[in-house]
């Protein structure tokens, strides 16, 4: 009895102390949609009601229970009360965990402040990033992700061979997954090609069939080789970590319909990576439109998209004979890579030489833009006119082609008439011919007469004849000698042997050097040699239209990979140069059995 007696005065004693109530957040910042652990610790008393955590806009807070605790050392009693809470938010932002206040022995104890900093979540949208209005299909597998390809193109199904039509590509991976990319998508097959994909790509959040995905959206232009209808397939490799949901687990404070429940179970589950290769599901086929051949201009170089003049520049006062410079700037959006520099008109009045061109980008898959041109050009003709530059293009939503002509410049041209010389052979007036046939005239005066004797009866004959017969003969003989040594399809072969050989040569030094640009030039000039060899046609003339009939992937993702690294300026991406080489001297070696064989 004593016993208990005692205990009850330690524990009155106890209660003579001062009552104190303190709050402690876990930690003072969290992702959005995870929470905090907020402890309010009442010490030397017991309140007079549950303690209430005032309301703040955008602030969820969760009870977790509560739980007591009596110490005796040396004599002195402690008694504490505890009560937990789940604190944190779905959105990002600044937080004001308020003031507490705690009734204990008819006295308020109040906690202080304290902030709470909730950051956007690995699985969200990052700040300034919208949402896509366009869905992508529900999957059957989207485990670790799966690819979608969207044509950014206005009421119009098709495109046409060398149109850079703009795309959108994106890549879906599970929220909260972990992702590692080993490189961009890319088409699968050979009948498109990707040309400037952005080298940032934007990431965002979406909810898809009611699962939320981490999004990342690549922006470029999409090229096709050949008419036909092909499916849109691409392909993206990378590593992806997502949580094991089938793994036990310990139950977490934060198990709360609040807290989205199955990420927070998902947060506490062990990670499993896999290496993937991610798809479009169910690609659909993009036709490919032959361009027509009605009404195809003369000048028209292969431009396809909309373009028109920005500006124009030449000179008022000129000279026949003598070079003049002219610059133009062309805007618009397309394939600017094959637009052909604007001449001035009319054509046969001037002498125009190659120049060069400038392209400046106007968005981040460089499809839209302006370019500038500048080229020398001689007048042939003096006089005062109006200059106009014109160019040809073809308009892939009207599906025709059109001529564009720059506002007029007002010239003075002087000096004398200059015809090229093709004009002025040309011009050449040729000789009058008189209809029927040509009789000579009547001899009037027989001439000087002598005696008539035929060769055949003179002593020289025989031998001079038999004479010339051996030197036929020789002749003959050496013309076949002569011919066979200098046999031009022979020659022809040789050189183009040597040209190849010295082309593999700087395209070997340039891989070796890690020269990107050099590399692909290089290479496509030994290709298109080879290829020039088969098709009849001046090598600086093959084009990927032309390798309709070259069914070899080496050769093809060359010429592929050198138009897009002319297209965008770039190489940087082109990938392992070494592996590129390889692919050359394969890709070479097999066209040259075919060449040969053929």
């Amino acid at each position: 009895m004593y016993w208990k007696l005692f205990a009850c005065l330690l524990i009155c004693l106890g209660a003579l102390r001062a009552a104190e109530v303190t709050a402690e957040l876990s930690t003072d910042r969290v992702e959005a949609g995870q929470g905090a652990l907020l402890a309010l610790k009442i010490e030397g008393g017991s309140p007079e009601a549950h303690p209430q955590i005032p309301a703040v806009k955008g602030l969820i807070v969760n009870s977790r229970g509560q739980s007591q605790q009596m110490q005796i050392v040396n004599g002195k009693v402690s008694r504490s009360i505890s009560y937990n809470y789940a604190v944190g938010s779905h959105e990002p932002g600044e937080y004001e965990v308020p003031s507490i206040t705690v009734r204990v022995a008819g006295q308020d104890l109040k906690t202080p402040p304290m902030k709470l900093t909730v950051v956007p979540s690995a699985s969200g949208a990052p700040a300034g990033m919208g949402q896509d209005d366009e869905q992508a299909a529900e999957v059957e597998d989207d485990r670790y992700g799966f690819l979608t390809f969207q044509p950014v193109i206005k009421d119009r199904k098709h495109v046409y061979p060398g149109e850079i039509a703009p795309v959108r590509i994106k890549a879906y991976f599970p929220a909260g997954a972990s992702v590692q990319l080993n490189g961009t998508p890319r088409p699968e097959g050979s009948a498109f090609t990707l040309h400037n994909l952005t080298k940032e790509p934007d990431q965002s959040s979406e909810v898809l069939n009611g699962k939320r995905y981490l999004v990342v959206t690549w922006y470029g232009g999409l090229s096709a080789t050949k008419a036909g209808s092909y499916p849109a397939s691409f392909s993206l490799e990378g590593t992806v970590a997502v949580r094991d949901r089938s793994a036990k687990r310990h139950r977490s404070p934060f198990d709360d319909p609040f807290f989205g429940g199955s990420m927070m179970e998902d947060f506490f589950a062990p990670m499993v990576q896999k290496d993937v290769t991610l798809t479009t599901p169910d690609p659909d086929s993009v036709e490919v439109r032959e361009l027509p051949a009605e009404g195809r201009p003369e000048d028209f170089s292969g431009a396809i998209g909309h373009f028109e003049f920005e500006s124009v520049q030449v000179p008022s006062s000129l000279q026949t004979g003598e070079p003049c410079r002219i610059e133009a700037r062309v805007k618009g959006g397309g394939n600017f890579a094959l637009l052909k520099e604007p001449h001035p008109q009319p054509a046969g009045d001037w002498k125009v030489y190659d120049g060069s061109g400038d392209f400046m980008a106007g968005d981040a898959a460089s499809f839209s833009g302006s370019k500038v041109f500048r080229y020398n050009a001689v007048p042939l003709v003096p006089g005062e006119r109006e200059v106009k530059l014109a160019f040809s293009y073809f308009d892939p939503e009207a599906g025709e082609y059109r001529t564009v002509e720059s506002a007029p410049s007002k010239v003075v041209i002087a000096g004398e008439a200059t015809v090229p010389p093709a004009a002025a052979a040309a011009k050449e007036p040729a000789v009058p011919q008189s209809e029927g046939p040509q009789l000579a005239p009547l001899a009037t005066d027989p001439g000087k007469i002598a005696s008539y004797e035929p060769w055949s009866d003179r002593a020289w004959f025989y031998p001079a004849i038999s004479g010339f017969a051996a030197l036929a003969v020789a002749l003959a003989g050496m013309g076949v000698w002569i011919r066979r040594e200098e046999d031009v399809e022979k020659a022809a072969r040789l050189a183009g042997d040597a040209a190849i050989r010295r082309a593999l040569s700087t395209a070997d030094q340039a891989a070796l050097a890690g020269d990107g640009a050099g590399f692909f030039t290089a290479a496509r000039e030994a290709l298109r040699i080879r290829v020039a060899e088969q098709s009849g046609i001046k090598p600086e003339a093959v084009t990927l239209a032309d390798l309709r009939q070259v069914d070899d992937e080496d050769v093809v993702g060359i010429l592929k990979e050198a138009d897009r690294v002319d297209y965008s300026g770039t190489a940087g991406d082109a990938g392992d140069l070494h592996a590129w080489k390889e692919s050359l001297h394969r890709g070479l070696e097999n066209l040259t059995k075919a060449v040969r064989a053929a």
